[in-house]
């Protein structure tokens, strides 16, 4: 109920006379989906997580052991928690963000509400950015495999296409929902692979390898190293 200024009290626009004042929704860029045939707005909490894991953890988790081997033990521990620390309080703005702004998509309308279409423009170009290296440095991770696999008797670009045909294939459904399935055999596809390194590791050490707890270090070659976890905890950017 809206007081004028006479003290008189008029009731908000209903949809019809004695019905319940309508409350304005906030804007939500889906729109209602009550009625399409097509919904967006249908990823449940649980397929949210193993998707985050399996953008995020699948795409460094192997590469950390050897960001320690690298710089050593505890610079390399120090990074990774403090990547993991930094990881969750961007998150935590990523949200509330969204929930104060639900009419923002993409990191383009984030930028243009912080700093106008200059920002947008700028954001929006990091995201494709993001999203193209990101891609790209799956394709790798495919073509090593491959070629890994097969002995090299193939031309890696040649490799590099047979991982795309599936990878485009599987990212046919384009909802979160669609790929939140398949992103469930990736969690355990890289839990398997995780358990295989460490018993093998385990069973057959490297006799040249050893726990040092800092390792002297170029500058390119550290740098290098410290990438690894960096990409490891940038998926939850896109």
């Amino acid at each position: 109920m809206a007081a004028s200024t006479t003290g008189k009290q008029h009731p908000l626009p209903s949809s019809k006379p004695g019905s319940e004042p309508l409350i304005p929704r906030a804007a939500d860029v889906f729109g209602q989906e009550d009625h399409h045939d097509i919904k967006y707005k249908r990823l449940s909490w649980p397929l949210v997580a193993v998707l985050m894991i399996a953008e995020i953890v699948s795409n460094g988790m192997l590469s950390l052991p050897s960001s320690l081997a690298v710089v050593g033990m505890v610079p390399g521990l120090i990074i990774i928690v403090f990547l993991g620390i930094f990881a969750t309080y961007t998150s935590r703005l990523l949200v509330d963000f969204k929930l104060r702004h639900p009419e923002v998509h993409t990191m383009g309308d984030a930028g243009y509400i912080m700093f106008g279409p200059l920002g947008r423009d700028m954001m929006a170009f990091g995201t494709c950015c993001f999203s193209i290296f990101a891609s790209g440095g799956q394709m790798l991770a495919g073509q090593i495999a491959l070629a890994s696999l097969s002995d090299n008797k193939l031309c890696l670009m040649l490799y590099t296409g047979i991982f795309a045909v599936p990878t485009l294939l599987f990212s046919l459904p384009r909802t979160f929902h669609g790929l939140s399935w398949i992103s469930i055999a990736s969690v355990l596809s890289i839990f398997v692979a995780g358990v295989v390194a460490m018993a093998a590791a385990g069973i057959s050490p490297d006799p040249s390898r050893s726990v040092q707890v800092a390792v002297p270090s170029n500058f390119y070659t550290a740098f290098i190293s410290i990438t690894n976890p960096v990409f490891s905890f940038a998926g939850h950017f896109m």
